[in-house]
Order: C-alpha cells, then structure tokens, then sequence
C-alpha cells in the first residue's frame, strides 16, 4: 500500500508537470499574428473637419493585421459623394458651378466609395512615447469622364485631377496625447493638380474621464495645400485658397459591444476667393449650395470584431 502511494502521487506530479509544460508551450506557440476589424455606421462622415458625404450618413469597414514586431497593414471602405457632389451637373444643362462663365463641368462621375489602402511601423521609444511611421494611399473606384476638367484653364478647363492620393506620416504620442503629420507625395492631392508636398498637421487627446467608461476626444488640424493649378495659375491665385483649419471635440463610450460617439466639428474652411473677372468663388462648396466644412454634429456606433 506504501509503495501503491508513492506510485500515485509520482503520477500526479508527472501528470501536474505535463499540465504546466503544455501550457508554457503553447504561450510559446502563440502566434505573433493578429487580424482584427471593426465595422462603423456614422450619421455624417467627417475627415479632417470636411463632409466626405455632403452630411450624410455612411457605412464603413475596416481590417487591420498587426505583427508582434510593430509592422501593421490594413485596409478602410466607406461611402463618399464628395466628388461627385462638387463635379457633376446640378440639373440638365447647368453647370454645377459657375467660373468666369465656363466651367466645362457637364461631366459623369460614378464614385461613390473611398478605399483606403495603409501600412507602416509602430513601437514605443521609452515607457510612455510611441511612434508611428507609414503611408496611405486613397483610391475612389469608378469612372471619370473629366477630361474638360482635366484640360488647362487656358482652354477653358480646371486643370483638376482624380481623386487618388498618396500620402506618408509620422506620429509621435505620449500617454493620452498624440501628433501626426501627413505628407502629400502624389501630384494630385483628392482632386487637387499640383499639390505634391501639402501636409496636413495634427494634434489629437483622448482622455479617459475617472471610472465614468467616458472618454473626452479633442482634435486639431492645419491643413497647408502646395503649388499652384491651372485654374488658380490663370486668376493670380494659388493652391493655399484651399487652406484650413479644423477641431473636433467629442466623447466616446463603449455599451452593449460598441463604441459609441458624439462629436461636434468645425473648420475655417467657409472663405471665397474673387477670381480675375471679380467672381466670388466659395472654395469648399459644393453643388447643392453647401459647404463641406461647415461646423457640424454627428454620431458614430462601432462594433469590433
């Protein structure tokens, strides 16, 4: 019986021991890989204080793979109308804008989606500073009939472009404070010829309020548009009509599986520049009479998976 004993407690510690060691094995097999996602139903789609979807309501999605490393990809979709809202035809015949009486704008735009494509580094370089560096690239799928607009303002076009963008950044960020900026290195900057070089600056917080699951959101941005197109060439302007600054205050709070927001946002984006012939041309505004920067409330319910 003694030995019978002995027998079942040497058992019972080989088994404990086998527990232990598959369990530190499989913390080492654990993979260095993770795919995550989330998806985003915003009452208004706001970047960079401007209404990608003239005040409307958008879907998004988004998929990131993050590597233990630091590396990260991922990629975004959502609805947009920006570029259709500002090019297109208000009505059979009308131009959706007038400048100097010729716009060249009866065109057919069929975009209604931006996707984003991204990858880039991140780590920390001390306890409490982190760093980001990467690049994006937007493309806005679907078809283009803008060659008027493409055309010189000599010859009675905008000189404008398509809407992709290309962009690299860097961010710093310590505890619940981060900056960013991003670099234009496309010649055409969401439509804009001749703008290799703009960036767009930011400073962003997000503070956690005591133990209320609150989060305070509070963002800041100047955006700097380089060169100069042909239409602003031709009227003794440059690109910086185009420039702005933006703020955002909000709060957020994580409730039955999402991440609720409510945010408020405006911008400096409401000036008009006069054009040659004395015209006042609304930068920032679109066909239906609206400016994309005005100051705005909107919501947001995100569901991560």
């Amino acid at each position: 019986m003694k030995n019978f004993r002995k027998s079942t407690a040497s058992i019972g510690l080989a088994l404990a021991a086998s527990s232990i060691a598959t369990g530190v094995m499989a913390e080492e097999e654990k993979s260095p890989h993770s795919l995550t996602g989330n998806v985003t139903f915003a009452s208004n789609y706001v970047v960079r204080g401007l209404s990608q979807t003239n005040f409307k309501p958008a879907v998004q999605g988004t998929i990131d793979y993050g590597h233990e490393s630091g590396l990260y990809a991922g990629f975004f979709a959502s609805n947009v109308s920006w570029y259709g809202d500002a090019w297109e035809e208000a009505a059979p015949g009308q131009n959706s804008a007038i400048f100097g009486g010729v716009t060249g704008q009866s065109v057919a735009i069929s975009n209604s989606m931006e996707t984003d494509f991204y990858a880039g580094f991140r780590g920390k370089i001390a306890e409490s500073i982190t760093y980001d560096v990467g690049g994006i690239y937007y493309y806005y799928p679907g078809k283009y009939s803008i060659a008027a607009n493409q055309a010189p303002a000599a010859a009675g076009g905008f000189g404008a472009k398509k809407p992709h963008t290309g962009e690299v950044y860097l961010g710093l960020g310590w505890n619940w404070i981060s900056g960013k900026i991003s670099y234009a290195v496309t010649d055409g900057l969401f439509g804009v010829a001749d703008a290799r070089g703009s960036y767009y600056a930011e400073l962003n917080a997000a503070y956690p309020i005591g133990e209320t699951g609150f989060t305070a959101i509070g963002h800041v941005g100047h955006w700097k548009i380089d060169g100069s197109m042909d239409v602003w060439k031709a009227n003794g302007r440059s690109n910086s009509v185009y420039d702005f600054s933006d703020y955002k205050i909000g709060v957020t709070k994580d409730f039955l599986g999402f991440t609720f927001g409510a945010y408020y946002t405006g911008t400096t984006a409401d000036k008009t520049t006069k054009v040659a012939n004395g015209t006042e041309l609304a930068v920032w505004g679109n066909r239906y009479g609206k400016n994309v920067g005005d100051n705005s409330f909107f919501i947001t319910a995100t569901k991560a998976f």
